[in-house]
């Protein structure tokens, strides 16, 4: 298991639980109807590719990067950093290949904080939920899910919600409008809220699917060709049009090439 910490944040809270819990309480599961298609069409969890994560189904599909961070509230482009490192930006960049400079390159240093993994920021997931609502015909009906193994959730509102089994991932679902995916979150004893980000999203009418990862450090998005031409354009989104087949691996940029020292995440 591994643990990480966001600013004002408890790292126990933060705990992420890589195996499942044995003893844990029985939570209903999410209906055949409605899940059974997911797991049918993503590729096998060792595949490593974007469709281990979104159902092999759409037309076309997107890389959302999250952000890296130069302060709190100060996001920082992909792109910014891979210029300012004299690397070369492209869909399958990987964040540790471009945040480094070559041997003998003198670069700005633009961030403070790498991109999080997980989820998108609460910006940019706000930016991502107004788009693809103009995308289905059950805007008021999406699936919400965040993948049970995060600490946080005992004080939530998911702790209940009924539970969708994937290979090697198990996540809470709940059922809602899509802005609902931005009250995603649990309070702290002071009453504070934390939001946090939902690790999938979807439809009932399936006409999209948005996928995160606990160990991803970007989103990923299928759906319709004017959907993901849309996401491409849209400002405050640093998105790439990608395949389903495309490896979402630690090596899998080949351009810039794997640093010293960076492996797969466990």
């Amino acid at each position: 298991m591994e643990t990480t910490a966001r600013r004002g944040q408890n790292v126990g809270v933060r705990l992420h639980l890589k195996f499942r819990q044995p003893g844990r309480p029985a939570r209903p599961v999410l209906a055949p109807e409605d899940a059974d298609w997911i797991g049918r069409a993503r590729q096998p969890f060792e595949a490593n590719v974007v469709g281990t994560h979104v159902p092999v189904v759409f037309r076309q599909y997107a890389r959302i990067l999250h952000p890296a961070w130069s302060g709190p509230d100060d996001p920082v482009r992909w792109d910014e950093v891979a210029g300012s490192s004299g690397r070369t930006m492209h869909a399958l960049a990987r964040w540790e290949s471009i945040s480094r400079p070559p041997d003998g390159h003198r670069s700005p240093h633009l961030f403070v904080q790498a991109p999080r993994r997980g989820g998108l920021p609460p910006r940019q997931l706000a930016s991502l939920c107004h788009l693809v609502a103009n995308f289905t015909t059950t805007p008021d009906r999406c699936f919400i899910g965040v993948w049970e193994g995060y600490g946080w959730l005992p004080l939530s509102d998911l702790a209940s919600a009924r539970e969708l089994r994937l290979e090697q991932r198990t996540f809470l679902v709940t059922e809602g409008p899509i802005a609902e995916a931005m009250s995603v979150g649990w309070r702290h004893p002071d009453g504070s809220f934390q939001p946090e980000p939902p690790t999938l999203l979807w439809p009932v009418d399936r006409a999209w699917f948005v996928a995160s990862d606990p160990d991803l450090d970007s989103t990923y998005v299928g759906g319709s060709t004017s959907m993901i031409e849309a996401l491409l354009a849209t400002p405050g989104l640093e998105a790439w049009p990608i395949g389903s087949t495309d490896r979402v691996t630690f090596d899998s940029d080949t351009i810039n090439g794997v640093p010293e020292g960076v492996g797969q995440p466990l």
